[in-house]
């Protein structure tokens, strides 16, 4: 009976015009609105790290790519002075051929 009367007295009661329903239903979407706002914070906050280690991970990648490109560099390098040596080299062998099969004169007669 006590319980019946707060409920009686609770929808009778107005404040600034509004009943007691009316304020219970203003402080609920007041509490669901701040509530949707902190997880939109959180969610941005969130978002705002994964998109900082993304960006780190991108530097990392482009300071690996930048120093295989120099690696690249520094071996085609070598490679072409060796290919250089090579073709040297195979000139070379093919003249002591041409002076074993002439016989020793490299006129390329005999």
């Amino acid at each position: 009976m006590i319980t019946n009367l707060f409920i009686l007295g609770a929808t009778e009661w107005t404040g600034m015009g509004l009943t007691a329903t009316d304020w219970v239903a203003l402080i609920t979407l007041g509490g669901s609105c701040i509530g949707l706002l902190i997880g939109a914070i959180k969610l941005i906050d969130d978002l705002r790290h994964a998109i900082a280690d993304l960006n780190d991970t991108i530097k990392d990648m482009n300071e690996a790519n930048a120093k295989r490109d120099r690696d690249y560099q520094k071996l085609s390098e070598h490679l072409a002075k060796h290919d250089s040596q090579f073709v040297r080299d195979e000139e070379r062998i093919a003249e002591l051929f041409r002076l074993l099969n002439n016989g020793g004169s490299n006129d390329g007669k005999n």
